[in-house]
Parts: structure tokens; C-alpha cells; sequence
């Protein structure tokens, strides 16, 4: 069943809002979620006087009855922006910079404008979601608690979850065994394989590693000389990486020989040599004899330690092929794409770690270092087997990440005509020719035809936007040496120390469609990536406005402000420390400053044109309105979650007559060339407004469910409270709050689809509230 459904049916009350009151924590995210629509509005809805195919072949010639021309595009910043250019660890990076002259020059690059229109046209008319990046097929296991009780620290709601978080987990699994062994890589077939560890003398079941305390570590240190002074236990004040560790370092993914007497149930010893091990057993096992050497791998599991107080051996196989199970090359692949594998894992997997002498032969994933599975060593893994004997997942350790499915979630969570073609998809090329959908048709794609000549030109492209402040400060002529040009840096050439945010694993539920009132309350049920039924993608994540008015302008970060958003100021020319692997050290571009861009386009019809005004706009006035405080704003670049890339855009547009000026004999630049009129732009806006309502079936095009949450997200004088759009911490996300809808979020009014009036600033809910 949905469990959609089930949560519905289950639902004390369906009422709107009253639960809000009581809700010990509501929460709060600097994003929202456009929802999906069922497909996508189809290109040829736009061309109601052309023939679709032909359109958009017609890049060799005029076509009668479409509009060409450009805009230009001014973009004014409302907070501090930053768009970087080459990454770069441990030091301090500029916004984007174009070289002229003996100055640089401050550029928001024409991809990033072109990614932000394409992307916030795609919002509007629903268009394909590919390719996306899955997120996080791969999860801890979840935990068993006991819902019912009072010796925890937890809220009866996350207990609740947490417990039925655990029973998907087990019900999903039944059937399933774990077992430890060694992953390898064949060199003959350069397939994978898993063999399971042998069976042993301490364990008589194969599958099952050894453990062997720190104690018997230490005093085995004591006895042979391994090269390690000491064993101390794990730190616990921080994350543990075995292999950073100045003394486990050295016995990580080690052989060595472990020692067991007769009568006893563990390890007694741990050698370096079988020689020393043999000398160790005869010396300890009596005249009776019995026990036995068993060679093993020394594993030390990291991450939070806690009580940790043993170490893990992994029994030697006497023979790599007997015995081995097959591991997809898929399940290699997802295991070692940048979506899962963590820093951590990148630090504690070094490409120098392997289980034998040589090179390990381990790759860099998504280009850096670390982290990926070794080509000529083996790696000991926890793995699981199905009933029938197939591995279907494996980890690094005891609670290893899982697959939440066998097959991906994303297209369980994705309407089939909204999700486009993912990477790696074997059934990618058959579906060339599928229904162009709006985004696609105008800015072009690689398989809009079926056959040979499949690609797709775009008709609009954009140029960089540029400003015209030079890269630093310049005296004004006529003032005083103090007084100077403002440049076009955050204030005093200051850098801001942020934060890398990664998403927390209880954050997911927030991105799925849930069931009536889960966003507070006790309620348990929430639905989860691990869930069997069917699941629905909440919709495109979209990042909103968020900014203090009492930040001033410029923008300069108070204490409060570094404390909310987790960042520190750091002035120009002082000596701070490096940033840590996590942090990054930017200078982003004041608010306040303009630049300036041309897009231009080739054969739009009256729809598609104004699809692009639309775009850009937004629900603002045809002359773009108040750069200063406008009633829709965008998004662009880095640091959205912190308040940053807010910008205005105004746009002009100026239509070409290809006929008028092929006719003009002067060679005068501004022949056939016309400013539009505000009558006309309003004819371009309305032209796709109709279309777009028409399609989706309602009296007018802000009643469109896509159009609604996309003028929510990007109001900026009626945005929300600074408050309410905070990250949230580890701890708030172990309370399990699902994030509301934005139509909630924003308190839409009525039933017409229309959002309320926004406050102004100043007003109750405005954004000096909270």
C-alpha cells in the first residue's frame, strides 16, 4: 500500500494548523520543494503555429512568425554573492573574476545564468529531472530502540520513528545473512568477487570474523616487537580514523597470527611471525595440546568510538577462487561514486592502505583521492547474501550502509515522463525522440531526435555578466585619499570562513511526499526512502531568500549573525589558521552591485519568448521593478543556505528584423532593431501564461501548483522570517520534524491556488520577524 495511504488512514484528525500550537519543534529549512506535476508541459504546446520537429531544425534560416533578438540583462546583488572559480583547499577564494586590462573584473560566467533560467523555467512548467544525483541510496542501519521507553534521552517521537525506521529495515532484510570477508578485484576477468572468511578453530562457522580486545592487543605489543610503542584506546572526543592515528595506524589491514589456546574462547595473542605464534602456543597449551595459529587481518573500525574496546580479525581464505561470490560491477560503481563515499571514508581508505605489500591500486573517486575499493589488494568487508546466495550489498563496517532497494528509489519516486534519462541508464539511447518538453526544446539537449543526428542546438545563449567596478577599491578624483570608489568585494576585503553543509540522514524524509499531519506532533509515521510501498519525491529542491535587514548595507556579519549561520569574519591581512577539510575561506561580491549580461535568441515563438520573460521576471513588473527591494528575487551561486546569491534581475528586450535589415543599404547597426514596448512584453508574457494555464487546466496561470510554490520560494520583500528558514541541527533532526510544504510555510490563504499578500517589512510575519 501507499504509505501515503496508511499515514491518512491512521491520522487522529485531518484539520489544517491546529496541531502547529502545540508542536514542541517545527522545522525550518533554507529551501523548499516545487512540487512535481504528473508530466511535463510539452514543447509543442508553445508552437500552436508551427510544426514542432521542423522548429527546431530551423537554425540555418528565419522562420515566419517567430521573434529573434536579445535581452539585456542587468543583475543587481540584495546580499553578499559568490560565484567561485577553480576549487582549492587553504586559501582564500575571490568571486569569479574576467581579466581586462590591468584590472580584474568582477563575472557571473553566462553558464551560471544560463543554469539558473534554465533551472527556474524548468520549475515553472515541470520539466525533466535528469540527471539527478540519487540521494544516498546508502544508509547506517537503523537502530533498535524500544518505542515505549523512559530510560532515553530521545523524544517519544524520535523513539517512535526510530522503531519503525528499524522494523522496514528487518522486514526488508528477512531472509538476508551477513557475513565478513574479502572483496577483490580479479585480475584475469576484472570482475569482483567476495569470499567469505574460513571457518576456524575459535569459530566453526565460516563468515565469521574474530574479535580480539584492546587488552590482548597491548599486552601481544608487549611481548613482540611490531613497531608500535603502544595501543591506546580510540579518542572519544572526536570522530576516530585508524589510520591517522599516530599507533593503529600501523595495524590497520595488517596480517598477523592469532594465537588460541585449548579450553579458551578467544584470542589469547597476536603475533607477528606463524613462527613466534607456534612458539607462543606450545609455550601455553599444556601437555594436552589442542589450539590452534590462525592468520588473520588486523581491522579497526572508525568513526564515533565510544566504547569501542575490540579490534577485528579477519581469518585468511586459503584460496581466493574457491568458494568466491560475484559482486555486481553496479554495486561496485554506486559504492564508489561521489554521492557516498564520505571524507571519512576518504581519510580512512588512503590510496597507500592495502592488505599486502605494493601499490593497492586504489582510484581516485570523482577525482580526489581516497575512499575507493584497491585493484591489486584485498579489502575486508561485512557483506549481505539473499536466499539465493546473491550479494546484494556490502560495507567497510558492522553497521555498514545498505542499498534501501534493489532497484534505484529515484525512479519509484519520480513520475516516469518527468524523469529524464539518468547516467548509466542501459535503456538511454531508446529513449531518443521522447516528447521534447519546454526547457529542452529551448536551450537544446543531446538525444531530442532519434537516430544519428540526435542533438538538439539551443536557441538562447548567454553572455557573461559583467560589472563595472573594478576589482579593488580606486581613489575618487577631487576627495580625499580615504575616499574611494566602493569596490565590488564584501566590505573591507574581508573573507567569510563557512561551513561545508552536508545533509543529515534524518533529513531525507524531508525531501518525500508525507501523510497528513507528520510535520508535528507524535506522529510515527513517516515515509522514508527504506519504505516498499510507493514513494513520492516532495519536488525540485529550491533555495530561498534569507536575510536580516539589520545586517545593514553593505552587509557586514554581527556576532549574532557569524553564531546563526556558522561562519567567522576574518579580516583582510590578519593570520587565521587554515580552514579545516570541511570549511572554505571566500570573498564573495558586496550586495549592492550590478552587472550587466545580454542573452540572445534565435527564432522564439510568441510562447517560448515569453516562457524566457517569464523566467527571468518572475511575478515582478515587465520593467523588472525595484532593484533595491523587489517582490521576486533570485538565486545564484554558493552559500544559498547562508543568505548569499539573492539577486534582481531586470530585463530589456530588443527584437531584430532579420528582412528589415538585410534591406538596409546604410549598414546603420540599428536597423530592424526595436526596443520592445511594455505592451509587447506584456503579449510575450501573456502569450505563455494562457498556454501554461490551458494545459494545466485551471482559469489562470498562478493557480498552476509549480507557478505557486515557485512565487513563493522566490519572494523577496514578502520572504520569510530570518528565523524560519534556519538550518536546522544534528540535534533538531533527531527529533524527525518533516519540513511543511511552502504553500504551509508561507500561509497560503484561500482555495485559489493565489498566495496571500506578503507582508512588508516590519509587519508581523514579515522578514524582521523572529
Amino acid at each position: 500500500m501507499d504509505p501515503r495511504q496508511i499515514a491518512a488512514d491512521r491520522s487522529p484528525h485531518r484539520t489544517t494548523g491546529t496541531h502547529q500550537a502545540t508542536a514542541p519543534f517545527r522545522a525550518t529549512a533554507p529551501y523548499g520543494l516545487v512540487r512535481l506535476a504528473e508530466a511535463p508541459v510539452p514543447a509543442a504546446a508553445l508552437h500552436p503555429d508551427h510544426d514542432t520537429r521542423e522548429l527546431l531544425r530551423s537554425h540555418d534560416r528565419t522562420v515566419p512568425g517567430t521573434r529573434t533578438g536579445w535581452i539585456d540583462l542587468t543583475l543587481t546583488t540584495l546580499t553578499p554573492t559568490f560565484v567561485g572559480q577553480a576549487p582549492g583547499r587553504g586559501r582564500v577564494h575571490h568571486s569569479a573574476r574576467l581579466p581586462h586590462g590591468e584590472r580584474s573584473v568582477p563575472v557571473v560566467p553566462g553558464s551560471t545564468l544560463r543554469g539558473l533560467v534554465r533551472n527556474t523555467l524548468r520549475m515553472l512548467t515541470s520539466g525533466e529531472s535528469g540527471p539527478v544525483n540519487t540521494p544516498m541510496l546508502f544508509f547506517r542501519a537503523p537502530v533498535r530502540v524500544d518505542p515505549g521507553g523512559t530510560d532515553s534521552s530521545l523524544s517519544t517521537r524520535a523513539r517512535q520513528v526510530m522503531a519503525q525506521q528499524h522494523d522496514h529495515y528487518r522486514k526488508r532484510r528477512a531472509g538476508t545473512h551477513t557475513k565478513q570477508g574479502f572483496l577483490y578485484r580479479s585480475p584475469q576477468d576484472a570482475g569482483w568477487y567476495v569470499v567469505e572468511v574460513p571457518a576456524t578453530t575459535l569459530e566453526p562457522e565460516p563468515g565469521r570474523v574474530l574479535k580480539v580486545p584492546f587488552e590482548v592487543l597491548r599486552q601481544s605489543l608487549r611481548t613482540w616487537d611490531f613497531g608500535v610503542g603502544d595501543f591506546p584506546d580510540p579518542p572519544r572526543s572526536n570522530t576516530y580514523v585508524p589510520t591517522t592515528h599516530e599507533q593503529h595506524g600501523r595495524l590497520q589491514h595488517r596480517w598477523v597470527h592469532a594465537v588460541h589456546l585449548p579450553g579458551q574462547h578467544g584470542v589469547a595473542a597476536v603475533a607477528p611471525t606463524c613462527g613466534e605464534a607456534l612458539a607462543h602456543l606450545t609455550a601455553h597449551a599444556g601437555s594436552g595440546g589442542g589450539g590452534g595459529v590462525i592468520p588473520a587481518l588486523v581491522v579497526l573500525t572508525g568513526a564515533a568510538a565510544g566504547e569501542r574496546r575490540n579490534a577485528y580479525l579477519f581469518p585468511q581464505p586459503p584460496n581466493l577462487r574457491t568458494g568466491r561470490l560475484p559482486v555486481p560491477d553496479a554495486m561496485v560503481e554506486l559504492f564508489e561514486s561521489a554521492e557516498q563515499v564520505t571524507g571519512y571514508q576518504r581519510v580512512a581508505f588512503p590510496e597507500t592502505l592495502g592488505a599486502g605489500g605494493g601499490d593497492p591500486a586504489r582510484p581516485p573517486v570523482a577525482g580526489t583521492g581516497g575512499g575507493g575499493l584497491p585493484r591489486r589488494s584485498l579489502e575486508p568487508v561485512w557483506f549481505d547474501v539473499d536466499p539465493s546466495g546473491h550479494v546484494v550489498s556490502f560495507g567497510r563496517s558492522g553497521g555498514y550502509r545498505i542499498a534501501v532497494s534493489d532497484d534505484n528509489p529515484i525512479r519509484r519516486a519520480v513520475p516516469g515522463p518527468v524523469l529524464g534519462p539518468q547516467h548509466g541508464d542501459p535503456d538511454r539511447a531508446d529513449r531518443a525522440g521522447r516528447t521534447v518538453d519546454v526547457c529542452r526544446a529551448v536551450f537544446g539537449d543531446v538525444d531530442v531526435f532519434a537516430g544519428e543526428a540526435g542533438a538538439l542546438k539551443g536557441r538562447v545563449s548567454f553572455g557573461p555578466a559583467l560589472a563595472t567596478e573594478p576589482g579593488h577599491p580606486v581613489p575618487v578624483p577631487g576627495h580625499a585619499e580615504d575616499s574611494r570608489h566602493p569596490g565590488p568585494d564584501y566590505p573591507d576585503g574581508a573573507a567569510l570562513r563557512v561551513q561545508l553543509l552536508s545533509p543529515q540522514r534524518g533529513c531525507f524524509a524531508n525531501y518525500l511526499v508525507q501523510g497528513p499531519d507528520t510535520a508535528a506532533g507524535e506522529r510515527p509515521d513517516i515515509v522514508t526512502w527504506s519504505h516498499e510501498g510507493r514513494i513520492r519525491l516532495g519536488g525540485y529542491k529550491t533555495y530561498l531568500h534569507r536575510h536580516d535587514p539589520r545586517l545593514g548595507s553593505p552587509v557586514r556579519y554581527d556576532e549574532r549573525a557569524q553564531d546563526e549561520l556558522g561562519l567567522e569574519v576574518i579580516p583582510a591581512g590578519s593570520e587565521a589558521a587554515p580552514p579545516r577539510d570541511t570549511q572554505r575561506d571566500i570573498v564573495p561580491l558586496r550586495d549592492g552591485l550590478t552587472l550587466r549580461s545580454r542573452i540572445t535568441f534565435t527564432n522564439l515563438t510568441d510562447a517560448e519568448l515569453g516562457a524566457l520573460m517569464r523566467a527571468l521576471l518572475l511575478a515582478n513588473p515587465v520593467d523588472g521593478g525595484d532593484p533595491a527591494d523587489p517582490e521576486h528575487a533570485h538565486k545564484v551561486g554558493m552559500g544559498k543556505s547562508l543568505g548569499m546569491g539573492s539577486v534582481h534581475l531586470r530585463p530589456e528586450l530588443h527584437l531584430v528584423d532579420r528582412r528589415a535589415r538585410a534591406a538596409d543599404l546604410s549598414l546603420d547597426a540599428a536597423a530592424g532593431v526595436t526596443a520592445a514596448t511594455p505592451g509587447q512584453v506584456t503579449a510575450f508574457l501573456d502569450a505563455f501564461s494562457t498556454t501554461l494555464a490551458e494545459y494545466r487546466a485551471v482559469d489562470d496561470w498562478r493557480q498552476v501548483d509549480q507557478v505557486v510554490d515557485v512565487l513563493l520560494a522566490s519572494r523577496w520583500r514578502g520572504r520569510l522570517p530570518w528565523s524560519e528558514t534556519a538550518v536546522m541541527s544534528l540535534r533538531q533532526f533527531a527529533e524527525y520534524p518533516v519540513l511543511p510544504p511552502l504553500t504551509e510555510r508561507f500561509g497560503l490563504t484561500g482555495h485559489s491556488g493565489k498566495p496571500g499578500r506578503p507582508e512588508k517589512p516590519g509587519q508581523p510575519g514579515g522578514p524582521d520577524a523572529g
